[in-house]
């Protein structure tokens, strides 16, 4: 069984995960090219956009008006 201490202070190095985006990109790995086609850009818009409705919809949920 494995065990894992939260009591350990580490650092991220904020440009590995740029960095590794950069080399899919630039090898144009697959999953780069499936995520750049146009039906995946118009899911990731339509995950990413709140309408009207959702937005009273979550006002109303937190007591907003």
């Amino acid at each position: 069984m494995a065990i894992e201490s939260f009591s350990r202070t580490f650092t991220i190095n904020p440009d590995w995960g740029i960095k590794n985006l950069e080399k899919a990109i630039d090898k144009e790995s697959p999953i780069v090219k499936m995520l750049i086609t146009p039906e995946a850009k118009a899911k990731f818009k339509k995950a990413t956009t709140i309408t009207p409705e959702m937005e009273a919809k979550i006002k109303a949920r937190y007591g907003k008006k």
